[in-house]
């Protein structure tokens, strides 16, 4: 059976870059086109909810931006909006986060860039439903001692938790256990040193588009900075975007204090987590090396105990057939000895070599053990809640 082609509705005033645009876009998508956005409304109750909604900023007199979040809101038109301008400024970019659009784009649009986006976006909405069916299927139950809390006991316990995570995963899930706890909604992105960034939304699991954009654009702002109901919170491994502290609610200067604190944290736990698992990493190369010399030496030592034995031996038979004096049967016996009493050494120096090996093991092997009893240690600690 042929798989259906995923539906796009463009919204444009314009009828020539409206037909420029289906063009391109018909052979990969079902397209529908409308110069205004009533019409665009009567192609929705038509044809049914598409997956991504194409609209421009500006049609005649109406904002394509301010339509968008009506649809958002009321999850309604498409799956995915991406909005389009021909600005591509800071504060353009912004509405686009603002209105609820998946994406922005800069007129004059690449047609290769868009049917690759676009692609993209069709991808973005599988992981998101590939996404939601995982949260469906594991049980996330908040904490009770959080939920009772006040929210300033709830950022203190939400640090503590935070220094024993062991993962940039475990930091995330703490990070939004508490935002869904504290009815909060936001972004996290995590920058590691020589790693490629990582971006999570406590809605849909993946950051869209345009979040990304967002954070990359406001990760070079202050440690705090605040637009509209959105705040930002960075540190040079770290920023959290939360979407929802209105200005002037009681609980908001709660939470931009705690949260301010919680970036330095999580800055902090994450330079930890990096030193641990390089740490863990040279563990393994010692000891991989250490093994590895061991075997060597086992193997020299069984090499040179042969050649040994073939010496004496073949000198021994040479007593026999050669026609030698006593003198030269005394040189050659000295000759024995002397290789004897150095082999007798080379065995003594393999010996405390083995011995130092085996002690650099067992410093690994204790070094392990204390990490394993370490992580046994923080898990008790954590069950041991206060109610």
């Amino acid at each position: 059976m042929t798989e259906s082609k995923k539906t796009v509705l463009i919204i444009d005033d314009d009828n020539q870059y409206l037909e420029l645009l289906a063009e391109c876009l018909e052979t990969v998508f079902t397209v529908e086109v409308a110069d205004s956005l009533n019409l665009g409304e009567a192609k929705i109750e038509q044809h049914g909810k598409f997956d991504i909604a194409l609209v421009d900023e500006y049609i005649g007199q109406e904002i394509g931006s301010a339509w968008i979040k009506k649809c958002v809101d009321r999850q309604y038109g498409a799956e995915s909006f991406v909005l389009y301008s021909g600005l591509a400024t800071e504060e353009a970019i912004l509405k686009g986060l603002e209105c609820g659009a998946d994406d922005f784009l800069a007129k004059p649009i690449s047609l290769i860039t868009l049917s690759q986006k676009l692609e993209k976006l069709i991808n973005y909405q599988d992981k998101i439903h590939d996404f939601e069916s995982e949260l469906m299927s594991k049980d996330r139950v908040i904490n009770v001692s959080m939920a009772q809390a006040s929210k300033y006991g709830a950022c203190m316990q939400l640090t503590s938790r935070l220094n024993q995570c062991f993962s940039f995963e475990e930091i995330r899930d703490q990070v939004f256990s508490f935002f869904y706890s504290m009815n909060l909604h936001g972004c996290i992105a995590f920058y590691p040193l020589q790693e490629k960034p990582l971006f999570y939304s406590s809605k849909n699991g993946l950051c869209s588009p345009v979040e990304i954009g967002v954070m990359e654009l406001l990760k070079v702002k202050p440690r705090l900075y605040r637009f509209g109901t959105r705040t930002i919170f960075n540190h040079p491994l770290v920023s959290i975007l939360v979407l929802n502290l209105e200005e002037g609610a009681i609980d908001t200067d709660i939470y931009i204090d705690a949260l301010a604190s919680v970036i330095e944290c999580i800055g902090a736990r994450m330079a930890f987590i990096t030193y641990k698992n390089s740490l863990v990493e040279v563990q393994e190369q010692i000891q991989q090396a250490v093994v590895k010399t061991k075997k060597m030496i086992e193997i020299s030592k069984h090499h040179q105990q042969e050649v040994m034995n073939e010496i004496v031996q073949n000198m021994g038979m040479s007593f026999h057939v050669l026609d030698m004096n006593e003198d030269q049967e005394i040189y050659l016996t000295d000759l024995v000895h002397k290789a004897l009493k150095k082999h007798t050494q080379d065995d003594v120096n393999f010996l405390e070599v083995t011995q130092l090996l085996d002690q650099a093991l067992g410093s690994v092997d204790s070094l392990k053990s204390l990490n394993q009893q370490q992580a046994v240690v923080e898990d008790f600690d954590d069950d041991d809640e206060l109610f």
